[in-house]
């Protein structure tokens, strides 16, 4: 007899605003927890280790971090945050009519006067705006590098409409580059974009469009082309949270769902609509759903959020790089499954493309003892802390930011 997990979240409006990340094993943002699956061979941590055809693993500090961690990104004050040792200014973008982002540059302290090379760092999946890049921020800017964040459109300070789209959001990476590349505090060739998670999406397809970009930077950066990506995170929490879950029902009730969605990208009738909703509702239920799951299940995937899915392209983004390219997974982020082997094939012709796994790390790369609880993330380190994620990143930014390269040593 299959048996499902509950859904997440008290209500379907709540979390149509973070439905990718639910159907990607992300965790969302609050107050909607992520489900919650049975105890299977298909919801155990996942390794890494040995089917992946990735280099540069670095072994974790502590067997206790082998497990996964989910927890939630630090909620943004609206505002820039204090990073000791930067000069924090704020700035406004102006992006497409209507939206002006709201942003904090800072500037190394004690390099001269300048100007500094830059790092424009990119939110991932959800309503974020600046707040959850500060150790980051710290290490680049200890090495004569600026940063910029900023909140989404729609966002804290910024105007606009809040939409999960990967056209306007690459959209306002691209403004976001253009005006500080106008600064006389930054050198306007050398910059890099680092994207966490669905950011990962958005810094290839804006250095995709923009040949003057130098570098990027995807930390667990989702990594596929349009609704096929979709599917295969339908599909593995559907797996998740039915005890035994069979493929031969599962795969069918995935595809019902995909389709219902191309049909809403491609603009099909009401009847159109409804019947292939019905469908995906009776796929769902032959799964092991039982109806009003199933029924919670739909309204969830079936948002504009999920349609837009269709726009992001990373994978055929990141093959038309040729510049520096560092992608970076933790072996406890089950996305690296997928996502580290894509990047991988995605980037096999490029000389100056890095894969690197870190060993017992989860999708927000914190350090300590990993226990896949809300009552766990007080024992993690910081979001995206991780020393051994800061040294490889800080590294790696400070060689291809430096003028001339690795030849010409380190950023001044």
């Amino acid at each position: 007899m299959r048996r499902v997990a509950d859904l997440p979240g008290a209500g379907v409006q709540v979390m149509s605003v973070t439905v990718l990340a639910w159907l990607l094993s992300i965790a969302p943002v609050p107050p909607a927890a992520p489900p919650t699956a049975p105890t299977s061979a298909a919801s155990r941590p996942i390794s890494a280790a040995g089917s992946h055809a990735v280099d540069g693993a670095v072994p974790a500090r502590s067997a206790a971090a082998r497990q996964r961690a989910k927890v939630n990104e630090p909620a943004s004050s609206g505002a820039g945050q204090a990073v000791p040792g930067a000069i924090a200014t704020e700035v406004r973008i102006s992006s497409e009519p209507g939206v002006v982002l709201a942003g904090t540059l800072y500037l190394p302290g004690g390099h001269g006067k300048g100007p500094y090379p830059l790092a424009v760092l990119i939110k991932g999946q959800g309503r974020y705006g600046r707040g959850g890049y500060s150790e980051i921020i710290k290490r680049l800017t200890a090495d004569g590098i600026a940063a910029l964040e900023y909140d989404k459109r729609g966002v804290g300070q910024s105007t606009g409409t809040y939409e999960e789209d990967p056209e306007r959001l690459t959209a306002d990476a691209a403004a976001a580059v253009a005006a500080m590349r106008r600064r006389p505090e930054i050198v306007g060739s050398r910059i890099a974009l680092v994207g966490h998670s669905g950011g990962g999406v958005i810094a290839p397809a804006a250095a995709a469009a923009d040949p003057h970009i130098v570098a990027v930077v995807t930390l667990a950066g989702n990594v596929g082309d349009g609704l096929p990506y979709v599917r295969k995170g339908i599909y593995r929490q559907m797996m998740k949270m039915i005890v035994g879950g069979s493929d031969t029902l599962v795969g069918p009730a995935a595809d019902a769902a995909v389709t219902l969605l191309q049909a809403r990208v491609d603009s099909r009738d009401a009847e159109t609509i409804a019947r292939l909703r019905a469908n995906a509702v009776a796929r769902f239920e032959a799964a092991g759903f039982p109806r009003p799951q199933a029924e919670q299940a739909l309204a969830m995937i079936d948002v504009p959020e999920a349609w837009n899915a269709n726009k992001f392209h990373s994978a055929s983004d990141l093959k038309t790089l040729h510049i520096p390219v560092l992608a970076v997974y933790g072996t406890m982020d089950p996305m690296a499954l997928d996502d580290a082997p894509a990047a991988r094939a995605a980037l096999a012709s490029n000389r100056r493309a890095r894969i690197v796994m870190l060993d017992g790390l989860g999708h927000s790369f914190q350090e300590g003892e990993v226990t896949g609880t809300p009552d766990g993330a007080s024992n993690l380190g910081p979001y995206l802390g991780s020393p051994r994620l800061l040294t490889l990143v800080g590294d790696w930014l400070r060689d291809t930011l430096s003028e001339g390269g690795k030849e010409m040593g380190q950023v001044r």
